[in-house]
């Protein structure tokens, strides 16, 4: 596993304070941070004596479940691209939902849905561990296509991400170039 994506993790409480430049914007950026957090805490709280990333890594390399699968790129890309899911998240949400040209209930909707694609993110993460610290009946052969399958349902999270965050661009900049035009027709012709 790559150690870049266990660091991207620790920083990412730290990505979503600078976003504010206003008091309502600084809101939601905590509160964007205290979910980001919430859901870097569920992921890595396992029980009562795991609460750091440290201790799930260390529980997955010690677990029962064979080298094959720890060592597997597949198990790894579920960790980087759910990484990436929290980064892209932190980077656009609070820019988004706290955009002028929305109204309250759009910029609520927005958030809403990062959190439901967050969520699942952090369903596949949480059943890849499930993985480690649980006494498996598959076969080894299982157990790949397994952790194959979670990183390819991962990787299709990750797009959707990516693609909720450009088409909410795309409207949020369609709806602010109507609005100039409009202004513009307003006070060229008297008219829109």
């Amino acid at each position: 596993m790559k150690t870049c994506p266990l660091f991207l993790l620790a920083g990412l409480a730290t990505l979503a304070t600078s976003c504010g430049q206003d008091a309502a914007s600084k809101k939601l950026a905590d509160d964007t941070e205290a979910r980001v957090v919430a859901s870097i805490k569920q992921v890595l709280v396992q029980g009562p004596s795991q609460g750091d990333f440290t201790s799930q890594v260390h529980t997955w390399y010690q677990s029962e479940v064979p080298n094959i699968i720890k060592l597997d790129p597949s198990a790894a890309a579920v960790y980087e691209n759910h990484a990436t899911i929290l980064k892209e998240v932190a980077t656009n949400e609070t820019k988004l939902a706290s955009d002028p040209i929305l109204t309250p209930e759009q910029g609520q909707g927005v958030r809403a849905t990062y959190q439901k694609l967050v969520d699942e993110s952090t369903t596949n993460v949480q059943q890849l561990t499930n993985l480690a610290s649980s006494k498996t009946t598959m076969s080894e052969a299982e157990q790949r296509q397994f952790v194959a399958g979670l990183a390819t349902k991962e990787n299709h999270q990750l797009q959707l991400v990516q693609y909720f965050s450009k088409r909410t661009a795309a409207t949020i900049d369609l709806k602010t170039r109507q609005k100039k035009s409009r202004a513009y027709n307003q006070q060229v012709w008297g008219h829109e």
